[in-house]
Formats: structure tokens, C-alpha cells, sequence
């Protein structure tokens, strides 16, 4: 399956995100302005489609990385809390993209929210909340 154009992987250090990706990301102006993947048939549930978990996954990741970009310090952060709606099911092949904004990234809170999309149609949105650590976990 072909990635469009203007795409390039992420390399997670992480084995989870290994099994649910690969990831990519697009960059204006050296920022990245979305995190995708290519829907495949191992992230399919036993409907046929994309298992929710995945596209929480996806969301998740992109809000923890756009957080993290609004610090000048290298940052650790943990989810609180992550709030999800399924708008619409995502179907093996589909292109899913998540664009994120974050309304607020302080000292010890960040808040943001995701949408992620297949072409136009919006098919989840996401909320988190997320505790600020240092690079080792600690508050």
C-alpha cells in the first residue's frame, strides 16, 4: 500500500507502536502538523475494521507528541485522561490522519485535543488531559 507524498516514518522506541504502526508524519516549516498510518489487515477487528484500540493509539501518540513540541525542556508526560468519540468506522487500506491542537501546556497540566481523518470525513475525535514529568517519569 502506497503512503502519499510528503510523508515520512516515525521511529518509535517502543514495541508496542512497533506492533500497531508504522507511523508517519508530516512536517511544515519543520513542524509536525499530522502523525498517520496506512490502515492494514493486522489492525482489523473481528468486524473487518479498524479495532478502536488502534485509532486511540494513534490519537494518543499525536496529542503526547504535539504536547511535547510546546516545551523548550525535554519533557516526560503520562495520560490522565483521554476522552474518545468513534464518528465513523475506518476500513482496511484507509489512510488515517491525526491533526492535533493543543490548548494549553503548562508546568504541571497540558490539555489538547485530536481529530483524526480518512480524506475529508472526520472519524474520531479525542481529548486529553496529560501530567507533565520530568524525562524520567517524575513529577
Amino acid at each position: 500500500m502506497s503512503i502519499p507524498s510528503g510523508y515520512t516514518i516515525v521511529h518509535r522506541p517502543s514495541e508496542f507502536t512497533d506492533l500497531c504502526g508504522p507511523f508517519y508524519e508530516k512536517k511544515e516549516n519543520g513542524v509536525r502538523t499530522e502523525l498517520a498510518m496506512r490502515i492494514q489487515d493486522k489492525h482489523r477487528n473481528l468486524r473487518g475494521i479498524a479495532h478502536g484500540g488502534l485509532l486511540v493509539t494513534l490519537a494518543d501518540s499525536a496529542l503526547g507528541d504535539a504536547i511535547i513540541e510546546c516545551y523548550d525542556e525535554p519533557i516526560g508526560l503520562v495520560t490522565v485522561t483521554l476522552s474518545t468519540d468513534f464518528l465513523r468506522p475506518t476500513k482496511i487500506g484507509d489512510w488515517a490522519r491525526a491533526i492535533v491542537d493543543v490548548q494549553r501546556a503548562g508546568r504541571r497540566m497540558a490539555f489538547a485535543e485530536c481529530s483524526v481523518y480518512v480524506e475529508e470525513d472526520k472519524v474520531l475525535r479525542a481529548s486529553g488531559v496529560f501530567a507533565v514529568m520530568d524525562p524520567a517519569g517524575r513529577r
